[in-house]
């Protein structure tokens, strides 16, 4: 229950409004609404003037459809409880799956806070959250079945699984590459080996992957979805988006430090008991963390991974140093895996959070004013309207702009990469973000007139110090400028 708990305390005392930060927030709730309000599923954009008529294939649409039922219902207090919710059932499967592969209490507990903490860096309420959580879930089965604690007919639901998947979030590929890992490892041990057993699970496994991958295609654009995902992970702007991004351990924030000792711990695991890993968790570990060095976002799929085997591994070495601790923790934990009570008192915390979240007992924002766009600034927008037909804005403020003003005003651009493509990103928006020598060109091009910018983006003294452009507002969040044949006196 404690480990449930866990992240709705730290969130409604601590962060209440960390789950809304997420630049995509807006535009994911704004078509969440086209769709319930039309039942059409757009195919091309709608919320910019400069991307108007580029495809888009949405491989989110469930997400946002039940995502602004919850709004329509309770608000976005209603919509982060429940997410928020969602997340914290990661720490629960991540305890249990260690207690299963016999890891000792102590040990389980400390590798779901290491895990947690490296999780925190997505711990906001987009469709991520259910990759990860579906992540966890096909993993546990997978492995179940591969120790002989499963029969393959456990396996029956997870096609279903997959079709969910592929309608709330492209990371079904990370799903799919997780099957593929176990076939390939269980195909080349029977190989090699010639073991029946393994031959039989290798056929499992294959057969696994392939109605996955066909559970996969049913989704609104069919295998065009498993193209543009493709495509997406192939442009060379993704690399700038701060979650594409490799982490920085020269200046960590807390996840990326705790995914490092992670790391470190995986590295002296193998360098110690190698001979106890089995094949398929070395290959585990190694894709997993190849994948986590090159994307932030990945760095929660290998805490999944390795810190269950972490756990398992160290815990007959606290056995060696304090076997009757070990001993009473092992009993505490069978104790644990024996319990029914979570059937009961899960639902019913949920049942009181999500209540005390409509009530607004609950420190959650009400509206996505004051995070990335602040209030002033939303207020300032929308007493000037009229001046902001053909706005530059930061990618950053694209969903905050769209929720709050969309269809009235239409933005230059926003955080979903393959709609804009590399041309128009390298070319066109991060020359003006940057405030290279042709941004004045770029601007006059799409004819803008006013710019809506983040306090912290590099463009921001370039326009300062440009002499046809005139600060307008300012606070601590964005920074508003007109060109001069359209300015005011500036409001601070």
């Amino acid at each position: 229950m404690l480990l449930f708990l866990m992240h709705p305390l730290v969130v409604a005392l601590h962060a209440p409004s960390y789950p809304l930060q997420d630049p995509g927030t807006g535009w994911h709730l704004a078509i969440g609404h086209h769709l319930v309000e039309t039942g059409v599923l757009p195919r091309q954009d709608l919320f910019s003037f400069t991307a108007r008529g580029h495809d888009w294939v949405s491989n989110y649409w469930l997400f946002e459809v039940v995502s602004a039922l919850l709004v329509d219902l309770g608000g976005l207090s209603l919509y982060t409880a429940v997410w928020v919710l969602v997340y914290a059932l990661l720490p629960v499967l991540l305890f249990r799956r260690m207690l299963r592969l016999g890891a000792g209490l102590l040990p389980a507990l400390v590798l779901t806070q290491l895990a947690y903490l490296v999780l925190w860096s997505h711990a906001l309420a987009r469709s991520h959250i259910l990759t990860y959580l579906f992540f966890a879930l096909l993993l546990e089965r997978l492995d179940d079945y591969r120790s002989g604690r499963l029969p393959w007919q456990g396996l029956w639901w997870l096609p279903l699984l997959a079709i969910v998947w592929c309608n709330v979030h492209g990371g079904f590929f990370a799903g799919l590459m997780l099957v593929g890992v176990f076939a390939a490892v269980a195909t080349v041990r029977a190989v090699l080996a010639g073991d029946r057993a393994e031959g039989r699970q290798a056929a499992v496994f294959g057969a696994l992957l392939a109605a996955m991958l066909l559970a996969t295609l049913v989704n609104p654009r069919g295998a065009e979805l498993h193209t543009s995902i493709l495509a997406t992970l192939g442009q060379e702007s993704v690399r700038y988006l701060l979650d594409w991004a490799s982490p920085d351990f020269l200046t960590p924030t807390m996840p990326v430090f705790f995914f490092e000792v992670l790391v470190l711990m995986t590295v002296g695991l193998l360098a110690l008991r190698a001979r106890r890993v089995v094949w398929v968790e070395v290959a585990l570990l190694v894709f997993f963390l190849h994948e986590a060095l090159r994307s932030v976002r990945h760095m929660s799929l290998f805490a999944i991974v390795a810190a269950p085997i972490i756990a398992r591994e160290v815990t007959p070495l606290l056995a060696s140093v304090w076997p009757a601790f070990d001993a009473r923790c092992r009993r505490i934990a069978a104790e644990q895996l024996a319990l029914r009570s979570p059937l009961l008192y899960l639902p019913a915390i949920c049942g009181v959070f999500l209540w005390l979240a409509i009530a607004r007992v609950l420190p959650f924002p009400d509206t996505l004013d004051g995070l990335q766009l602040s209030r002033e600034a939303a207020t300032f927008i929308a007493t000037h309207e009229d001046r902001f037909r053909r706005m530059f804005n930061t990618d950053d403020l694209g969903g905050s702009l769209v929720y709050r003003f969309w269809p009235r005003l239409h933005i230059f651009v926003d955080d979903r990469v393959p709609v804009y493509g590399d041309e128009f990103v390298l070319k066109r928006y991060l020359p003006v973000y940057f405030g290279k020598k042709r941004w004045r060109t770029i601007l006059s091009k799409y004819r803008v007139t006013s710019a809506v910018l983040s306090s912290s983006a590099p463009c921001v003294s370039v326009f300062r110090e440009a002499r046809d452009w005139q600060l307008v507002f300012e606070d601590r969040l964005n920074v508003i400028f007109w060109q001069v044949a359209a300015a005011t006196p500036t409001v601070r």
